[in-house]
């Protein structure tokens, strides 16, 4: 995924979780601010079966999920993992997390066994696959994440692999791009569902998650782009609770700012006062009205005293470090309830803003570019039909 490290070389797995990608360590191909990834590249061979034993961790959500060289081999959200026995999975029942789990990937898995994963198809050791521990919203930080232990066996003698010495193993990526068709890409701040071809973020994409993107170019220096919209109801903080759920229309979701360059990276200004303010709002960030609409307001970080005191609405920032742009905005969809139509995981046409807006409704962002002068004098509701 970009970077300058070494690209992972693996004629046998040596230790465990040799990558950790987030936007505080590697903040390359349109991370999530609140999504931590450990990563661990893995090749199949006849015989060959590997055990992840862990701990249910305290997180808003999790998955474990295995990766061919071409993208997404199989895949076990937190919800659908059965607890050992003696334990209780906080996404199956509700009560704390810490209960036990194990998960094996093995070559011979038959669908639908329990906690079982297929080995990577097609992996050699410049090929690899891999196998990814995608955690959002832990509690306490990705420090307190518990990563599963990891053992080997083949042909019969099983090897606990020790604790990589750190975790930044390089995992090299595409970059996110046109779909490269013919047709012209869609209009500025007009949301569409990319083509799984032009963004799978950078080879690891989530299978639960699905997005809206839009492009965007930094309008004049007294203006602010408003985005607004239907926010999707789910439930906050940052534990465990059951799945699916009553009322819940998705586990997760966030709107992100990207700067559009080859390693496309989520927005990331170091403040005066320190801190660093990712490009990046989660739901429970994200404020809501008496109707449940969201407006997010992006503009400068000189802007942001301004904008933060207009009511209902959540500021988001431009880069600091790339003025110009120009940017990608985001939403992004965890894991959709089948009771919630209205995601963009149920638009079938891709880069087409219309077959968006059709399918999701009041829920379809809609943005445009506005004086920040009347955001201030008049709200939110002044800049609706700004851009048609």
């Amino acid at each position: 995924m970009g970077g300058s490290r070494p690209v992972v070389s693996v004629p046998g797995m040596s230790c465990a979780w040799s990558t950790e990608l987030s936007a505080q360590t590697d903040n390359v191909a349109f991370p999530d601010a609140a999504e931590e990834i450990f990563g661990q590249p893995i090749v199949a061979s006849a015989g060959t079966r590997i055990v992840l034993a862990g701990r249910f961790p305290d997180a808003r959500y999790v998955s474990v999920q295995v990766y061919t060289p071409d993208g997404v081999g199989a895949s076990l959200t937190d919800y659908r993992i059965a607890p050992q026995p003696g334990s209780l999975n906080p996404w199956q029942r509700q009560g704390l997390p810490g209960g036990r789990f194990t998960v094996t990937l093995r070559s011979d898995s038959a669908p639908g066994q329990p906690n079982t994963l297929p080995l990577p198809v097609g992996t050699t050791s410049q090929h690899t696959g891999y196998l990814v521990y995608r955690v959002y919203l832990p509690a306490g930080g990705a420090s307190a994440v518990p990563v599963p232990v990891l053992t080997v066996d083949q042909g019969g003698v099983s090897r606990v692999l020790p604790a990589c010495p750190s975790r930044n193993a390089a995992v090299t990526f595409p970059a996110v791009s046109g779909s490269g068709s013919s047709t012209a890409p869609p209009p500025e701040l007009e949301f569409f569902k990319p083509a799984q071809s032009t963004f799978n973020n950078g080879g690891l994409a989530n299978v639960d998650t699905s997005y809206l993107l839009a492009y965007l170019a930094r309008p004049p220096a007294a203006d602010v782009v408003v985005v607004t919209a239907k926010a999707p109801t789910f439930a906050p903080g940052s534990h465990p609770s059951p799945w699916p759920a009553r009322g819940e229309g998705v586990r997760y979701w966030s709107m992100c700012v990207g700067v559009l360059i080859r390693s496309v990276p989520l927005v990331a200004n170091e403040l005066p006062m320190g801190g660093t303010d990712y490009g990046c709002r989660a739901d429970e960030a994200t404020r809501l009205n008496a109707a449940g609409d969201y407006t997010y307001v992006i503009g400068s970080e000189s802007q942001r005293a301004a904008i933060s005191r207009v009511p209902g609405v959540t500021f988001l920032p431009f880069s600091t470090t790339h003025p110009a742009g120009p940017y990608l905005l985001g939403l992004r969809n965890v894991l959709v309830s089948t009771s919630f139509a209205h995601s963009p995981q149920n638009v079938t046409r891709a880069e087409d803003p219309a077959a968006a807006a059709a399918v999701m409704g009041p829920y379809y962002p809609r943005a445009a570019v506005c004086p920040l002068s009347t955001l201030t004098a008049h709200g939110p509701r002044a800049c609706q039909g700004n851009n048609s």
